[in-house]
């Protein structure tokens, strides 16, 4: 089975792009504002959505979960299976409906582009979608020690990083972490090469959940999620 067959049965018998078994169950309920886990948080560094919850919490920002939350589909749009993509975004956009969301807060830059790019495409999706950054633009964070790792997926953002991030360098690290657009699953060794180039320098920051998941099993010591550092820093 090639690697966009798997992601796709993942996504579309699982509901998840690591193929976990997971119970999805509807809980009936209204959410008019979700936090939007996404797959790498819910099933690989599930502490990541603790540090961001715990700051939208402290922030009196309400939120809930979907207890059915399936997986984004950004994945599909981006190894171009586009008709499978399309699939998962009407399934989501009809069980957004159902529970009457309004809002939509992410914390993963891939989730942030496929509900911004593809989903507002949708003639049934009428709902705001906001990355969770966004709501910490007022705070002011010193990061002395680290460097900045801007992910792909969100490479527009490297001034906002940086206006809430002080006092860190403003080259940023290597720009990919070596997980994205299959690399991961194709050559581990290449990840894992291109993992360690990011880490060389100063501790590392990043903004994104697969992107802290594949410089965290290299060296946790040096890897930090935007999150957990600005957790820290509301305490």
């Amino acid at each position: 089975m090639s690697y966009n067959d798997k992601i796709m049965d993942n996504i579309l018998l699982k509901s998840n792009s690591y193929g976990e078994d997971v119970e999805v169950v509807d809980d009936g309920l209204t959410h008019e504002v979700v936090l939007h886990r996404g797959c790498t948080s819910r099933f690989r560094e599930e502490e990541l959505i603790d540090s961001a919850a715990y700051c939208l919490n402290k922030r009196g920002i309400e939120f809930s979960f979907l207890s059915d939350e399936s997986c984004c589909g950004v994945m599909l749009f981006l190894l171009g299976d586009e008709e499978s993509a399309q699939k998962v975004v009407d399934a989501n956009v009809k069980k957004f409906n159902k529970h009457g969301v309004k809002r939509i807060i992410t914390i993963c830059p891939g989730c942030f582009e496929s509900f911004n790019d593809y989903y507002t495409k949708h003639p049934d999706f009428d709902i705001e979608v906001v990355f969770a950054m966004d709501l910490f633009d007022d705070v002011d964070v010193d990061a002395s020690g680290y460097v900045i790792h801007d992910p792909c997926h969100a490479l527009e953002r490297m001034q906002q990083v940086r206006s809430i991030l002080h006092n860190v360098p403003e080259e940023r690290a290597n720009s990919c972490c070596g997980f994205g657009a299959g690399i991961n699953a194709g050559s581990k060794d290449l990840t894992r090469k291109m993992a360690l180039e990011t880490l060389s320098g100063d501790n590392v920051i990043t903004y994104c959940p697969s992107c802290y998941h594949t410089l965290n099993r290299v060296n946790s010591s040096k890897t930090v999620d935007f999150f957990t550092l600005l957790k820290d820093k509301l305490d």
